[in-house]
Parts: structure tokens; C-alpha cells; sequence
């Protein structure tokens, strides 16, 4: 985590030199040595369900066991070795499932390519799109969610109007006060 942040701040310079390019270069290559420790949590659905399901079945197998003639001290033996065989199942099904190709981390590792070619890349931000879908997204959590669409549309257009009138008696009373 400590690498992407320092990559993130480093991004958000105004300028680049030969330095700062060669640090980016370094935490991206630091993240990417050790960024296999993020997978158990970056396992898609199908995969969360194959672990689930494998997780079930074994534990089905291994308490079908004949442990009758066993004792107590016995018995705990192998229920831990069968909890740790589990889970040792359900993480090598987690880290299959799980991968790192989407398109966020793969643009991360051209930026520095990008730099050098065209300068800063402010237009890779999103800082505009968010801004957006910022009215849009207060309106749908103002909605009951029955029509939503429509109860988003009605608040953003009656906002909206409110903004455009509120700009028109400031641009009125501008006008008014050069003209006296």
C-alpha cells in the first residue's frame, strides 16, 4: 500500500524530472513484487463460490471419517489437520480466482512511459467525471427508489434551474451595479 500511495502523491506533481520518474518506476516495481498479498481479496464471484462450494464438500468427506473408536485428545487430532487442509484448499481457490487484470492497474504501468512522452497527465484524471455524477448521485439517494430514474431527473432539472436562476440574479445584480 505504502508504494501506490507514494506512486498516487508522486503522480500529482506539476512537474517531472529524470528523479521523480525513476521513483515512480521504483514503487510501481516494489507493488509489483509484492502485490500477490492483495489477491485473497481480489477474488471474483465464481471464484468466492468454487472456494465456498470445495469448502463444503471437504468438510462433507471429512466428517463422514470413522472416528468412533477414537478418544477425545484423538479425535482433535485429525479435526486439525482436516481445518488446516481446508483452508489450505480455500486459499489456493481464492489465489486461482483472483487476478490482477483490469484496466486501473494496468494504466498505472504506462504513466511513466506517458510522462516522458506528453508531459503531466492530468488528463487521465477523473477529478471532472466524479464532480458530475456528484448532483446525480445526492439525487438517487434523496429518491424512494420507486421510479427512481424519473425522481432523479425531476431533482437534478429543478436543481439545475435553481443553480441557473441563482447565476441570472447574480449576473442582474452585477449589470445593475455598473450601470448606477
Amino acid at each position: 500500500m505504502r508504494s501506490l500511495t507514494d506512486f498516487h502523491l508522486m503522480m500529482q506533481y506539476p512537474s517531472h524530472t529524470d528523479k521523480t520518474i525513476s521513483y515512480l518506476k521504483r514503487y510501481l516495481r516494489e507493488f509489483h513484487e509484492i502485490k500477490d498479498v492483495f489477491l485473497h481479496f481480489h477474488t471474483g464471484e465464481k471464484g468466492k463460490k468454487a472456494a465456498a462450494e470445495a469448502h463444503k464438500n471437504l468438510w462433507k468427506e471429512q466428517s463422514q471419517a470413522s472416528i468412533a473408536d477414537l478418544t477425545t485428545s484423538e479425535k482433535l487430532k485429525p479435526c486439525y489437520a482436516d481445518a488446516f487442509h481446508r483452508q489450505e484448499l480455500v486459499g489456493e481457490i481464492l489465489r486461482e480466482g483472483a487476478h490482477y487484470n483490469f484496466p486501473k492497474i494496468h494504466l498505472i504501468f504506462h504513466y511513466t512511459e506517458q510522462i516522458v512522452k506528453f508531459g503531466i497527465l492530468g488528463q487521465f484524471s477523473t477529478d471532472i467525471a466524479e464532480a458530475m455524477h456528484k448532483r446525480f448521485k445526492d439525487a438517487y439517494r434523496h429518491c424512494n427508489m420507486v421510479n427512481a430514474t424519473r425522481q432523479i431527473i425531476t431533482t437534478y432539472t429543478r436543481d439545475h434551474t435553481f443553480a441557473m436562476k441563482d447565476l441570472t440574479i447574480s449576473a442582474w445584480t452585477r449589470i445593475r451595479k455598473l450601470e448606477h
